[in-house]
This record gives C-alpha cells, structure tokens and sequence, in this order.
C-alpha cells in the first residue's frame, strides 16, 4: 500500500508542476512523467480498458477516470445530547478516494472520538478512513474518505447509493457513547448505469442466505503481501452477519492469517486473506501448490454459528514466474 500511494503522490506532484507551464521544466518534467511510467508499467497496473471490470487491481487510469459527478447536499446524520453531525459535501481527492466532508459540533463535556462503525457503497461493505478527535465545545469540519483500493475492489466507478453508521466514542476511555442510525445520503447527479460486478469464481457455499465465492489467488499488486486470496460475500439474510476463515492451510502447512468481514443484511463485500511473506518464508514456501480454507458464519449480535463450511480446495491459476522471481531462482556464480 505504501507503494501505490508513493506512486499516486508522485503522478501529482508531476501534474501540478505541468500545470505551471514553464518552457525550462519541460523536459525534466517529460523524464519524470516516463519514470513514474514505467515505475507503474514494473508493478504490473494495467491500463484502463483492463481495469473496467477487472475488481483485482487499481491503477491512475481508474482513479482519473473516477465519476466525479455525484454531489451532496447538507444533510443531518445525527444531532442528540449536545453532538450534531452534518454531512455537508463530496469532495474527490486523487489520493484518498471521495471524501463525505462532515462537520461535528460538540456541545458535550467531554472529548470525543468519531470512527465508522459501518458504511455501503452500492451495496458492498466499506471501510472508510475516519478517525476525529473532537474536544468538548468544539466544531470540527473532517473528511471520511471511501478508498480507492476499496472501490476498485468492488469495481465500482461512481457513487450511487451510499449509507453510513458512526461510532461516538469518549476520546479518553475510548468507551462508546452512541452509534448513529445508518442514514442513506441523498446524492445528487448520480448515474443510471452502473457495471454490474462480475460474480465469477469458485463457490464455496450457498447457504441459509449466505453465499461465499472464490476469486482466485492473486499475485500482489495491492497489498503487502505476496498473494492474496480474494473472497466475494453476499449477505441475503435480515441479519448483519460475520463471514471469517477458521483454516488457512498453504501447501499442508497451517497458516495463522485471518480474514473477519462484518456484513449488513441484503450487502455484499469484497474482502482478502493474505498470505505474508513472513508466514510463507516460516514453512520454506517458494511457490503455492495447494491452498485449502474453511469458513465459519456467525450473527453479529450475539455470535451464534450459522454457516461452519467443510474445508474448500481452492482451484489456482497457472503461475506466471515474474522476472525478479526468475532471476532469484538462477543460481548465482
């Protein structure tokens, strides 16, 4: 992750020097644009007619071509015991994702601390970057950004239907003192046609309203770790729900890593489990040969099992060996 946004702050920098127009800094700026180019072409980010449809990956091409119509009025989320929280505008960062700009007043006597506590985007679960500190008697005004990496996981390319719960928190006991409804913003200038997100893959099970799909083991081009395994989730029940691997085993060996998705009733999600280096490198794991998984669901609310899966042979893709990991296979003189 801190590469992909070593590489977006980089492309801005390049495109605000662009944008002062001075004659001398051309051709620097042409070689820094080429490098930053080919920095993104080694990372394998593909262009923007492989990124349509394509929920695995995130490039430039999908952040810049990010549908940044959809708009907001003001609108309350919450005002009780001396909090009021407005939701007043959509701003869209080239970094962060879209940012809901909220502003919270805090009559209170004590310092809070504002967190999501849930949030959907056109139907899929998100985990939006918010953490405010508000001291006692203060007005703050704060983003909470959707990321990027999220959307794209979702393949999502604009705004549609948006609805967001927050936690109130004393800052100091971290104790919660409220959550919010989960209030449905009133976006403007939506669109009409959204690209439906490509289901395919390996079912795992379907059942009691629950259905958990796997998309394949991907080699990393997102996160911090060698690969990942990615998991669509859809909820169909009236009950928010919790979807985690109770087994991760990599070529026979168990494997510690653990993916726990929080899902609203009638919500999908995209979620990973990552297989870190530290973890592959523990067993001598060089290549992946098998990967077998089991799930267990259960109800958010009072924890009681509702789906325990069998475990699951995940069907893998023929490995492409990458050049670095070619060369680092070469024995050396």
């Amino acid at each position: 992750m801190q590469r992909f946004l070593s590489v977006m702050l980089a492309a801005m920098l390049l495109l605000s020097l662009a944008a002062c127009g001075e004659k001398k800094q051309q051709s620097t700026e042409n070689a820094e644009t080429a490098a930053v180019t080919e920095t993104i072409e080694k990372t394998d980010v593909p262009t923007d007619e492989e990124t349509k449809g394509n929920h695995e990956v995130i490039s430039l091409s999908f952040i810049k071509t990010f549908d940044q119509t959809p708009s907001l009025e003001e609108q309350s989320i919450y005002e009780k015991d001396g909090v009021t929280i407005t939701a007043k505008s959509i701003k869209y960062d080239t970094v962060h994702g879209p940012q809901i700009m909220l502003d919270v007043k805090n009559d209170t006597d004590n310092d809070l601390l504002i967190q999501n506590y849930h949030t959907t985007v056109n139907g899929f679960m998100m985990k939006p970057e918010i953490d405010l500190n508000v001291p006692k008697h203060k007005k703050l005004e704060a983003p909470m950004s959707l990321p990027y990496l999220d959307l794209a996981m979702a393949d999502i390319h604009s705004l549609s239907d948006v609805g967001i719960s927050l936690s109130i928190l004393d800052s100091k006991t971290f104790s919660v003192l409220d959550t919010t409804e989960t209030v449905k913003l009133d976006l403007l200038n939506t669109s009409d046609s959204q690209t439906p997100f490509n289901e395919e893959g390996q079912l795992a099970f379907d059942s009691k309203g629950v259905k958990v799909i796997l998309q394949g083991v991907k080699k990393d081009t997102l996160f911090d770790s060698r690969r990942v395994l990615m998991v669509y989730l859809q909820n169909d029940t009236d009950r928010t729900i919790c979807v985690k691997n109770n087994q991760l085993k990599v070529n026979g060996y168990d494997i510690t890593t653990t993916m726990s998705t929080v899902i609203l009733p009638h919500t999908k999600a995209v979620d990973k489990i990552e297989l870190f280096d530290q973890d592959l490198d523990e067993y001598g794991i060089t290549t992946i040969d098998a990967v077998n998984v089991a799930f267990e669901v259960n109800d958010y609310e009072d924890w009681k099992p509702i789906v325990i899966s069998g475990t699951i042979s995940v069907e893998l893709p023929t490995e492409i060996i990458s050049e670095e990991e070619e060369n680092a296979s070469e024995p050396t003189e």
